[in-house]
């Protein structure tokens, strides 16, 4: 009885387990179903996608091989040339493409990852045709549109030929007028552009004249290689007498800046010079007379009024020779500030060391015999030292000596204490 008993709960637990594993296989299988659902979709909607990307790229190859012909006729094959590389190259796309396709559609059993490959190929391969074609045909569009309108752009070229001429013989006046103000390397960048678009006006009126000789003798030959020529030579003609009026311009600014530039230099040489003749040292002073000599003689050239500048040149050697000056005059000022601090905290120093001194020389006085020879030589070479410091004509040299002093006083002191002790 009791053995049966014991089998009872065993088999609910293997009812449980059997139960849950059941459960997890139905569900591993419901997502995975889910999953190839959604692959099957997936490919479907990029099959679909690849199928309008195929047709619509034979549609336009079949009617661009018309338009070729049209093309031809119009523009001639050497106008042609590469819309007819294009359509070639467009149409060996396509039959591969559709070859591709084929495949997909026969028979023969294929995986699921060659199937994807060949509609990603088919719809890569259908849309770099169509993308091809379509840029051919808006060109030749474009030129349709220009050769119908070639009489109105001939006549409106025409015109702006004029303007330009003007902007031309306007630029040249302009160089001319900064070759007298501006050296040639301020003007390097601009100094030929008048002639350079000149150059460019003569081919723009030459093509002019060839459009325009072609349409008065009524022929069917397209004009718009010319119409363009001559649109190139004018943007280039108008580049180039854009770039000499911004020059002028920039010449202009770095001119002025350099003026201010000067203005500011001579303030800063004039607080030079009061510091060199306030200068306790001669060493500064000698420094300070160099720099200040260099910064002139710069000052003077750059002022020179038969000299040609170059602003942007001019500013950088007028910065380099004030760096240097200021170099100079900072150290110059660090080396007066030091003595002026130092003569400043003399006097101070003195009177604590002279107060010393007398403290400790009673003390030993008063303490006859019991001070050993120690504290009687530092006291001798205090009172030295201070000498010394008295006698020296440099702030800085003579602080030094008092606070030597005030050493060997303190030194001297604590000696004589500890022997009397």
């Amino acid at each position: 009885m009791t053995g049966e008993l014991w089998w009872v709960p065993s088999a609910i637990v293997l009812g449980v387990v059997c139960v849950v594993v059941a459960l997890l296989v139905g569900l591993a299988r419901r997502r995975t179903s889910a999953r190839e659902r959604a692959l099957a979709e997936a490919t479907a909607e990029r099959s679909r996608v690849a199928s309008i990307a195929l047709v619509r790229a034979d549609d336009l190859v079949e009617a661009n091989a018309d338009e070729l012909a049209f093309a031809v006729a119009q523009f001639g094959e050497g106008a042609t040339r590469d819309f007819a590389a294009a359509l070639a190259l467009s149409t060996r796309q396509l039959k591969e493409a559709f070859a591709l396709q084929q495949k997909l559609d026969d028979g023969i059993p294929d995986s699921e990852t060659e199937r994807r490959r060949w509609t990603e190929q088919i719809a890569q391969l259908a849309d770099e045709a169509t993308t091809r074609l379509q840029a051919q045909t808006r060109d030749f569009s474009s030129r349709r549109g220009l050769e119908r309108d070639a009489p109105l752009l001939l006549e409106k070229l025409q015109r702006r030929l004029d303007r330009v001429a003007d902007r031309v013989a306007a630029g040249a006046a302009s160089l001319a007028r900064l070759s007298r103000t501006y050296s040639a390397s301020a003007l390097a960048s601009i100094g030929d552009n008048a002639g350079r678009a000149q150059a460019a006006l003569g081919e723009a009126h030459a093509a002019t004249d060839a459009a325009a000789a072609q349409l008065a003798a009524d022929t069917a030959r397209p004009v718009g290689d010319q119409l363009q020529a001559a649109e190139h030579g004018l943007f280039r003609a108008g580049k180039l007498l854009d770039a000499i009026e911004t020059g002028e311009d920039r010449l202009h600014l770095g001119f002025a800046a350099l003026a201010r530039a000067l203005d500011a230099a001579d303030v800063e040489l004039a607080e030079a010079r009061t510091l060199r003749d306030a200068h306790e040292e001669p060493d500064a002073r000698v420094d300070l007379n160099r720099v200040i000599a260099e910064a002139d003689a710069a000052l003077g050239e750059l002022r020179r009024s038969a000299r040609l500048s170059d602003p942007a040149a001019d500013l950088a050697g007028l910065r380099e020779t004030m760096d240097g000056l200021d170099v100079i005059r900072s150290d110059a000022r660090n080396r007066q500030l030091r003595l002026d601090n130092a003569r400043g905290a003399l006097s101070g120093a003195l009177l604590a060391v002279r107060s010393q001194l007398t403290v400790t020389r009673d003390f030993i006085t008063g303490q006859p015999g019991q001070v050993g020879a120690d504290a009687r030589t530092r006291l001798a070479e205090s009172e030295r030292q201070l000498t010394l410091a008295l006698a020296e004509t440099d702030p800085v040299a003579a602080l030094d000596g008092a606070r030597r002093a005030m050493t060997l006083a303190t030194d001297a002191d604590a000696l004589a204490r500890f022997d009397v002790r």
